[in-house]
């Protein structure tokens, strides 16, 4: 009986002839009865076809022959050996990898679709170019598959399954992904095969004894990179899931997943699905997807019918199974070691970037390994722990690293200490430090140790070394590896090398450690010695089997290619030097721009090219800040060129014009603009422009210290050349607040230090700072400054803007889609339009749910962006807050949580910490107006979100990335701003305002209590609460607590004087009060005394602090309140004291018995505090309530009478006013205050003319001494009784002058009751003042007499009289003339003034600048002396005061015409880095006015300068090196 015709065939035909004659699995035939394919469709199937029934590659290519033979009327044969057929889809695998030698990722490919060796018998060329397998291999593959014939079968791992039997274990329509078998999954592949055979025992007996050699060849073996869940295990996991769900939700899963379209794979059917249970479903889930995508289709699925605990609890059992440290796409089984090498080191891809940092762990090298050793350079090194003594020595490790990059050497003891000191000490992230762990053999009291003498003596250092890598707030868990790079054999379990890993396992997991071996035998000792003690095999993490050269070489072809080989600087005469990488990280705060930065990076014309062109520009015009990349590919297509603001030829032409005229070194330039308008963009843009002209650098990081900063730009100035190059330094993001004059000040100095610079090469010898100012008011910012060294740019666009923004959309129409959706580039397109962020908020935000934690963690970055610049929140710990972490996820991950907020958001790297990977909003207006909108729409107040965040432990937990984060929150906070005037801060945060405005005070206490908790050794956030609640609330009483815990937390002189200022606030809010009122009540009395004593304690206390310390401890930048500036807290305890004290006045003024307007009354207040009598003896009326306050003011009479004291602090303050330099607006406050203050104390203390008229009438018989009162009183009152207060009469009438020397001849002649020194002193310094006057006034001495009677008072006091006036006269009238013989040595008195100065103004002096009163002229006498009131008046008729006093700061008024020709210049030398003036035999020591004036080196030079006199000594101005 005839065959039936295939076309007549039934299903259940076509069913047996696929089990039968192509003998594919069960499974398989089912999907052609399940889809109905019976013999007449059959002949027309192709493999298209076959695939789309959801069948794997491999058994469709096989049906496809088979078919093809079939309706040839032949028998389908294969012309290849009979046992290719009987390899399993692993060998074939095995077979491609080891034999033919192609990448593992096509030898991946086919196992993944199920190619046994029945379907590669059947595979043409055109079936591996559709499983994406290149041309050549699949040339290659086919070639070698029909060598088989004439070569010996090659020797492959004994299979667990055979063809055959694969038809019931691995389907072709996808089961289970086809995984590798480790020896831990023995259970599984029984339960999946069925099989005891010889087969499995024989792959087990394989596994158990890997450490022999095997019969044939070299051993390759199985890396598993990243196993995956078994089929059994899967699927059991699935059914455990799907048991927690109720019967409906269960309904509900079945729904969902047969409508998924997420998966490539055909859609289960929902018949198939019909009432199933959750083993079913399992198994039908693993079985249709295979199961690592079963189990992601799963948690999909979860999250879709809202079981997001179960998809959590899914997630986590995943993370279980997988290696935390490698992603999803990479688990791969890597027979070729190159490879394993490739993906250990990149987690599977082909960029060292993949970890932020690695840590090398390094034995015993020679000379011979170290040449191929070069690699170590390539990676990002966190340190280096060596245990070769020698590695230093020429030959070693470390002196060959060294030759190519820094390295910091350093020994496990210096490790040891507070993390954040450690890490700015040993400059960590910065440069790598190299550790020597077993001593350093060029250091004699470092010598190599024997194991049982390191174990004890180094073995702990080791080990908290090791903890202080693994510590989070250091390295970031996951994102930095361990290498062990054994360069010798470790024998025994006696070898510190051991122990190391022994330390790196008890921290982090050991899929984070990798080890190279440098052979096979030190391998196998070493995987040996771990399992023995840590019972863990490291094969799967290990090199064993590559030379040091192919590890070299492997390594080093690795990305990422970040910059071009070659870096390129401009030189002298239009020339370059090469930037070395080795030279690059010594400027360790700069961010260098090269003359060929961005070029022979990329193969231009190629895709790579094209989309990374096309991210980086999508990434800027979104938001991301401006990258060098941006302006190089403008560059490269003219016709498309970067938008040039307005400003753009201001700021060139500035610069370029301060190179040319400028005189001085280094120059400050400041650029003030509005956050977020494109002020720093700018500035680079000009920076890219003139990087031919200049050496360019961004400084990266403005905490660095402001003389390691100068010191690197002056390397970067010389760097590979003989002559000086200019430089072009950017500095980013300051505030108003920061004082660039420091910065400034440093680099002149280490500039002017170079001391091989030729006349020549002087113009060349400079750096231009650009100072990006981040300011309310830009143009106001620029009025107010020096318009020839500052501009501006505003959130405003031009017209002519306009139309370039509106260019530049359509370009960017041409070349990306929706660029519309660049919200940041549209945002400035649309002129900074806050309606348009408006828009874009209220559109985005329509379906906001702040109960999600999406909606959370939107509202967190709205606020934080909103109110603190640089507020980014690191992605890491967004992962942690979706609690994502349980697997490597990408980066954009979070972003895809996100939607449909993520077009909001960016992410970007941050530097700090060694860099991570932060998430922010786009745009500042972006978070605000999404704060608006959160607010309007949704009624979510800032409030609510503050205590949102506040409520997370994982924020405040310890962590590098949280750090950050913790820091800005105290930020929002506590950081005032400047109001729009630019000189005084606002009370409070803009939040805290903000806040207050809308609910007042129990929710600003509530936020401020519950940040307190958070922050429990943060004193700002109490003391931010204590100002609010006194100045605010008034509740002065819960003020003084909060202040108090704050105190508790640290005493410095800012948490006394927030005590201080709450008690001062009390006082006079308690006296404005009583006015009110009208009434005197003793009690209120006693109060106002108590609370004024605890306020002068609190004030004096904060200035004693202030005095002890020689340097006011700053606040931690994390905890900078910014209540005030953190330079110095200097004298304003004084002034806070004598506030305090008027206040008292103005209570007593105000008694019955002391009434002001009362002059009896008044005389009798004045004569108690002058102590002249007791209360007891003062008029008034007897009442209970006058005797009561009696009472009271004696009790505390020792604290009310302080004239002597008041007056001390006001001679102190004048001091301060007259000798030290004044820089800051609080200076000039301060004065202010005290001014006002002594008008008080005057009215108080120093009777009218009228009443010391009747005083002399009353008593006549001593109207002499009262005359010399009188004098007295009349100087007192005039500030002209103290030195300094003389001085200040210098820019003052002469007239005024005349009638103090006149006072001060008057008390000499009639004063007998006293020695005179002083007012000898005063009288002497009159005259000089008054000379500089009114010379010819007939009041003034003559010079000699001024020297008997100067003579007469030095004999007196000696060399150690505690004041330094006299000596000061002693440099006026006794210093050399350059014509004349002089006799007396005025070197004596210049170490006098020294000594007496330094103790008598040393709380005045620390930090600060003295000022030098006279110059000396050209002449001789008193005309010799040039007073400063005089030079300024050169100037001032053609310049206003500030351009003035920057000449005077710059140091540039000594090259004015005006100023040379009326001072002396002297001739002097400098001599072990002090200056001294020469005359004759005379070496006088002269301090320098500016400490930039004299080169470092300790030279011997001839020098000549200019003398000023200040309180301190003669200082050298102008010095100039006569060679």
């Amino acid at each position: 009986m005839s065959q039936p015709r295939t076309e007549d065939w039934t299903g259940e035909d076509v069913h047996r002839w696929l089990m039968t004659k192509v003998k594919v699995s069960q499974s398989c035939a089912d999907r052609f009865i399940e889809e109905e394919v019976s013999g007449e469709y059959l002949v027309s199937f192709e493999k298209k076809d076959i695939l789309d029934l959801g069948i794997k590659h491999g058994p469709a290519v096989k049906i496809a022959c088979y078919l093809k033979s079939l309706t040839e009327g032949r028998e389908h044969q294969s012309e290849y050996p009979a046992y290719v057929e009987s390899w399993s889809k692993d060998q074939v695998s095995q077979w491609l990898t080891e034999h033919v030698k192609i990448y593992s990722k096509y030898a991946q490919q086919l196992l993944n679709e199920d190619v046994s060796g029945d379907c590669l018998i059947c595979f043409m060329k055109q079936d591996f170019l559709d499983l994406e397998v290149k041309s050549g291999p699949a040339v290659k593959i086919l070639a070698q598959m029909k060598k088989l014939n004439n070569e010996q079968e090659p020797l492959l791992q004994p299979s667990t399954q055979t063809s055959v039997g694969q038809a019931e274990g691995d389907t072709c329509v996808g089961l289970e992904s086809n995984l590798p078998h480790t020896l831990e999954n023995k259970q599984d592949i029984q339960e999946k095969t069925g099989s005891q055979g010889p087969s499995k025992r024989t792959s087990i007996k394989t596994e158990e004894k890997r450490t022999e050699p095997e019969p044939f060849g070299p051993k390759h073996k199985v890396a598993v990179v990243n196993p995956q869940p078994q089929s059994p295990q899967t699927t059991i996991m699935i059914k455990n899931i799907l048991d927690d769900l109720l019967k409906d939700d269960l309904k509900n899963f079945h729904f969902h997943l047969s409508e998924y379209t997420k998966s490539k794979r055909k859609l289960i059917p929902r018949g198939k699905l019909e009432g199933k249970d959750p083993m079913d479903t399992a198994q039908i889930l693993t079985g249709h997807y295979g199961g690592q995508e079963a189990l992601l289709v799963t948690k999909d699925l979860l999250q879709e019918i809202n079981q997001r605990e179960l998809a959590l609890q899914l997630e986590k059992s995943i993370g279980q199974l997988e290696q935390p440290c490698l992603s999803r796409d990479i688990m791969k089984k890597e027979a070729n070691q190159g490879d394993k090498l490739k993906n250990l080191l990149t987690c599977g891809g082909d960029s060292l970037e993949s970890y932020n940092s690695f840590v090398i762990v390094v034995n015993k090298s020679n000379p011979q390994q170290v040449q191929y050793l070069s690699f170590l350079s390539k990676l990002k090194l966190f340190c280096v722990l060596d245990f070769d003594p020698n590695s230093v020595a020429e030959g070693g490790l470390c002196h060959s690293y060294r030759e190519l990059r820094v390295a910091n050497l350093h020994l496990p003891t210096q490790f040891q200490g507070h993390t954040e000191a450690v890490i700015k000490e040993l400059n960590l992230y910065l440069q790598t430090s190299w550790v020597f762990c077993n001593g350093r053999n060029d250091l004699d009291d470092c010598r190599e140790l024997d194991y049982r003498t390191w174990l004890r003596r180094s073995c702990k250092d080791l080990e908290q070394l090791v903890s202080l890598i693994c510590n989070p707030d250091v390295l970031l868990h996951g994102r930095y590896l361990v290498i062990f790079l054994l360069l010798s054999p470790v024998h025994s379990e006696k070898d510190p090398v051991l122990d190391t890993y022994m330390s790196f396992i008890k921290h982090i997991d050991e899929s984070n450690i990798i080890s190279i071996c440098e052979s096979q035998k030190t391998y196998l000792e070493w995987r040996e010695l771990i399992k023995r003690k840590c019972d863990f095999d490291i094969e799967h993490f290990s090199i064993n089997e590559l030379s040091l050269s192919e590890i070299n070489g492997t390594i080093m072809g690795l990305g990422p290619v970040t910059q071009s080989s070659t870096r390129l600087l401009p030189s002298s005469g239009s020339s370059a030097v090469v930037l070395k990488q080795k030279d690059e990280d010594l400027l360790t705060a700069l961010d260098v721009l090269c003359l060929n930065q961005c070029e022979k990076i990329y193969e231009e014309r190629s895709s790579e090219f094209h989309d990374f062109r096309k991210t980086v520009e999508e990434e800027f015009y979104r938001g991301a800040k401006v990258r060098w990349w941006n302006f190089y590919f403008c560059d490269k297509n003219t016709e498309k060129p970067f938008i040039k603001r307005e400003k753009y030829e201001h700021v060139k032409k500035m610069i370029r014009s301060q190179r040319t005229y400028s005189s001085n070194t280094c120059v400050l330039l400041t650029l003030f603009h509005d956050p977020g308008c494109g002020g720093t963009t700018l500035a680079m843009h000009v920076m890219w422009d003139l990087r031919k002209e200049f050496r360019c650098a961004v400084l990266k990081d403005n905490t660095v210290p402001k003389t390691e900063v100068a010191n690197q730009v002056r390397h970067l100035m010389k760097l590979e050349s003989e002559k000086p190059s200019p430089v072009l330094l950017l500095v980013d993001d300051s505030k108003e607040t920061d004082n660039p004059f420091d910065l400034l000040i440093c680099i002149r100095q280490a500039v002017e230090d170079l001391s091989d610079i030729h006349l020549d090469d002087a113009p060349n010898c400079k750096v231009i700072i650009l100072n990006c100012v981040r300011s309310h008011d830009p143009k106001e910012q620029y009025r107010k400054n020096n318009q020839t060294q500052n501009q501006y740019l505003t959130a405003k666009l031009t017209p002519q803007e306009q139309k370039e923004f509106e260019k530049k959309l359509k370009e960017l129409k041409e070349t990306h889609d929706k660029p519309e959706n660049f919200y940041s580039f549209m945002f400035m397109k649309n002129n900074f339009d806050r309606k348009y962020t408006e828009n874009l908020a209220h559109n985005t935000l329509e379906n906001f749910d702040f109960s999600t934690k999406e909606g959370k963690l939107l509202s967190f970055l709205a606020l934080l962006n909103t109110y603190v610049t640089k507020s980014e929140m690191a992605l890491s710990l967004c992962e942690d807050f979706f609690q994502m972490k349980m697997v490597r996820w990408k980066d954009d991950s979070v972003l895809d949580r996100m939607k449909p907020y993520s077009n909001f958001l960016i992410i970007e790297s941050v530097d700090e910490w060694g860099g991570y990977k932060g998430i922010r909003i786009l745009h500042h207006a972006i978070a605000s107006a999404c704060l608006e909108e959160l607010e309007r729409s949704h009624d979510l107040k800032a409030s609510d979100i503050v205590m949102e965040i506040l409520h997370y432990d994982l924020f405040f937990s310890d962590g590098v990335v949280k750090h950050r984060l913790m820091r800005s929150v105290i930020r929002m906070l506590v950081e005032r701003q400047l109001k729009k005037n630019g000189e005084e801060r606002e009370l409070f945060s803009p939040l805290i305002d903000k806040i207050h405005s809308q609910q007042g005070r129990q929710k600003v206490q509530e936020i401020f209590v519950k940040a307190s908790s958070r922050f429990e050794k943060k004193l700002s956030i109490p003391q931010a609460l204590a100002r609010y609640l006194y100045i605010n609330v008034k509740d002065f009483p819960e003020a003084i607590k909060w202040a108090e815990k704050a105190k508790n937390i640290k005493e410095n002189p800012y948490t006394f004087d927030t005590i201080g200022e709450i008690h001062k606030s009390n006082l006079r809010f308690n006296i404005n009060k009583e006015k009110q009122v009208g009434s005197h009540n003793p009690d209120n009395l006693l109060t106002n005394i108590e609370i004024a004593k605890n306020g002068w304690k609190a004030f004096q206390r904060a200035q004693e602090l202030a005095d002890m310390e020689n340097e006011i401890e700053e606040e931690a930048p994390d905890d900078e309140s910014e209540d005030y500036p953190r330079n110095s807290y200097n004298i304003k305890g004084y002034v806070k004291m004598l506030e305090i004290y008027f206040l008292v006045f103005e209570i007593l003024s105000r008694l019955p018995f002391f009434e002001e307007h009362d002059p009896m009354k008044k005389h009798y207040l004045r004569s108690f505090l002058n102590g002249q009598f007791p209360i007891s003896n003062v008029h008034k009326e007897n009442s209970d309530c006058n005797n009561r306050c009696v009472e009271i003011i004696k009790e505390h009479e020792l604290f009310l009478v302080k004239r002597k004291e008041i007056k001390e602090i006001f001679d102190l303050l004048n001091n301060n006013f007259t000798y030290i330099k004044q820089n800051s607006e609080l200076d000039a406050i301060n004065l202010r205050i005290v001014s006002n203050h002594f008008k008080k104390y005057v009215d108080l203390f120093c009777s009218t003319q009228e009443e010391m008229k009747k005083e002399k009438e009353n008593k006549t018989t001593l109207s002499r001494k009262l005359e010399v009162e009188d004098r007295k009183r009349f100087l007192e009152k005039n500030q002209a009784d103290t030195f300094s207060g003389i001085l200040q009469y210098l820019d003052k009438p002469a007239e005024e002058m005349e009638q103090i020397t006149d006072c001060y001849a008057f008390i000499l002649q009639n004063d007998t009751n006293e020695r005179n020194v002083k007012t000898k002193i005063n009288y002497i310094m009159a005259n000089i003042v008054l000379h500089h006057l009114k010379p010819k006034s007939k009041h003034v001495k003559k010079y000699k007499e001024l020297c008997t009677l100067l003579q007469e008072v030095l004999q007196d006091v000696g060399l150690r009289y505690p004041f330094p006036d006299p000596y000061f006269l002693a440099q006026l009238l006794f210093w050399p003339s350059p014509t004349e013989e002089n006799i007396d040595d005025i070197t004596k008195y210049v170490k006098a003034i020294r000594k007496s100065s330094h103790k008598h103004l040393s709380k005045l002096l620390h930090k600060r600048s003295t000022v030098a009163y006279f110059y000396l002229g050209q002449e001789d006498g008193l005309r010799g002396l040039v007073s400063k009131p005089s030079l300024d008046k050169s100037f001032l008729p053609k310049m206003n005061r500030d351009v003035l006093a920057q000449l005077w700061r710059d140091g540039d008024i000594f090259k004015e015409e005006a100023i040379k020709s009326r001072l002396y210049r002297v001739k002097g030398t400098i001599e072990q880095g002090e200056v001294y003036a020469n005359y004759r035999k005379q070496r006088i020591p002269v301090r320098t006015a500016r400490t930039s004036a004299i080169r470092s080196g300790f030279s011997t030079e001839k020098v000549s300068f200019y003398i000023g006199f200040a309180i301190n000594g003669p200082l050298a101005y102008n010095i100039k090196y006569e060679n």
